[in-house]
C-alpha cells in the first residue's frame, strides 16, 4: 500500500506543478486575443491554434492523471481522503474546461459573427469550472498543508504554513470568482497557480513522510 500511495503522491504532485509550468507558458507567450471581438478572436485561434491545441492538451492529459491518481490513493484508503477528494474533483472540473476551450472555442468563433454572444457564454462556462477547480485545489493545498506543519522538521513546516495560506487565499477568491465571470480572472488565476504549485510540493512532501 505505501509504495502505491507513493506513486500516486509522486504523479498527483508532478501533475500540479506541470499545470502550472503550462499555465505560465500559456500566459507568457500565448497571451489573448488582441482585441475581444470576433475578429480578434478569429485571428488568434487561425495564428496560434496549434501552439494553443498542443498547451491544452499538455494541461488536459496532467488534470486526468492528477484525477487517477487522487482517486487511486482514496481506494488505498489513504490519509487525508478529504484532501484526496478534492484533488480528483479539481482534475475533473479543470478537465471539463479544457474540454471546452478544445472543441467549443474554434468550432463557434468559425461559426461566424452571429455567434459571438454564444462563445461569451461559454468563455464564462469554461472559467466557472476553472474557478470552482481552483477552490478545490486550495482546500487540498490547504490540507497537505495542515498535515505537514504537525512535521517535526522545519522544511516541511515551512512548506505546510505556505500551502495552508496559499490554500485559503485560492480558495477564498476563486469562490468570490465564481458569480463575477470574467471580472476576476488575473486574481482568482493567480491565487490557484500559487496553491497548485506549493499544493504539489506539500503532496510530494506529506507522501513522503506517511510512507517512510
Amino acid at each position: 500500500m505505501s509504495s502505491t500511495l507513493k506513486n500516486a503522491g509522486l504523479l498527483t504532485g508532478g501533475a500540479l506543478i506541470v499545470s502550472v509550468v503550462t499555465q505560465i507558458v500559456y500566459m507568457m507567450t500565448l497571451g489573448g486575443a488582441d482585441e475581444p471581438t470576433h475578429a480578434g478572436y478569429t485571428a488568434y485561434f487561425a495564428e496560434r491554434g496549434a501552439e494553443i491545441g498542443t498547451v491544452w492538451m499538455i494541461e488536459l492529459a496532467a488534470f486526468t492523471l492528477v484525477t487517477v491518481a487522487a482517486l487511486t490513493a482514496l481506494a488505498r484508503q489513504c490519509a487525508m481522503p478529504a484532501a484526496w477528494a478534492a484533488l480528483a474533483l479539481s482534475g475533473v472540473f479543470n478537465a471539463i474546461q479544457v474540454a471546452m476551450g478544445l472543441s467549443f472555442f474554434p468550432a463557434i468563433i468559425s461559426a461566424g459573427e452571429e455567434f459571438f454572444p454564444l462563445f461569451r457564454v461559454v468563455v464564462a462556462g469554461a472559467f466557472f469550472f476553472y474557478f470552482l477547480a481552483k477552490v478545490l485545489i486550495g482546500l487540498a493545498a490547504a490540507g497537505f498543508g495542515m498535515s505537514l506543519l504537525r512535521s517535526a522538521g522545519i522544511a516541511a513546516k515551512t512548506v505546510g504554513g505556505l500551502a495552508l495560506l496559499s490554500g485559503v487565499a485560492a480558495t477564498i477568491v476563486n469562490i468570490i470568482a465564481l458569480p463575477q465571470g470574467t471580472g476576476l480572472v488575473f486574481p482568482a488565476g493567480a491565487t490557484g497557480t500559487a496553491a497548485a504549485f506549493i499544493g504539489g510540493i506539500a503532496i510530494l512532501m506529506a507522501v513522503r513522510q506517511d510512507t517512510e
